[in-house]
């Protein structure tokens, strides 16, 4: 059954029509995912979104070089799915994967848009607050990119995941920050595990 909390979390931000809102969710398929999961990869069909429930889910791609890029990390409650993809009509370039055992929550956007369209107005403030959210999420994520050194970046990085971050392999923190594990190693936690 779908989380209340997250019917909640997400009507905070607008007030869908009660019998609108369940008939949405209905859609909703439950994913239980094994640590290392791979649910999209680069040439899939970019449709899905998934809602986490539990555990951490990444948003990576491979460089030139086959390193891995992590993109952004998603947990309890968090969306992740391929928007631009989605928005423009083409395959994924990059892969979601479960980096521990976690429930998700899988919708089809298309779901979500013939809500916007043919639903209650309040679709469309729904769809607005995510991504606006999304938007200023993104934003904060390249200023710290560009502007911030590695160990403040790792530090709010520690602000944001809490304990969990203990539960991220050191390889992908390494590639989320935009530094090498060695240097993550050497520099930033010399007492973490990998």
């Amino acid at each position: 059954m779908f989380p209340v909390e997250f019917s909640q979390q997400l009507l905070k931000k607008a007030q869908v029509p009660s019998e609108e809102w369940s008939a949405f969710v209905g859609l909703f398929q439950e994913m239980k995912c094994a640590k290392g999961e791979i649910l999209l990869s680069p040439g899939d069909e970019a449709k899905s979104v998934f809602l986490v429930q539990e555990g951490i889910i990444r948003n990576y791609f491979n460089d030139e070089k086959g390193k891995e890029l992590t993109k952004v990390f998603r947990t309890r409650g968090g969306l992740i799915g391929p928007y631009a993809e989605i928005l423009v009509g083409e395959k994924s370039r990059y892969y979601i994967q479960a980096t521990t055992k976690a429930v998700v929550w899988k919708f089809a956007y298309s779901d979500f848009e013939k809500m916007m369209r043919e639903g209650d107005r309040s679709w469309e403030r729904l769809g607005r607050k995510m991504a606006e959210n999304n938007y200023l999420e993104k934003e904060r994520r390249e200023w710290e990119l560009m502007h911030l050194s590695a160990e403040v970046r790792y530090h709010h990085f520690l602000d944001n995941f809490g304990e969990l971050a203990s539960q991220i392999p050191q390889y992908q923190v390494a590639s989320y920050l935009g530094i090498s594990p060695e240097a993550l190693n050497r520099q930033l936690s010399p007492n973490r595990k990998s």
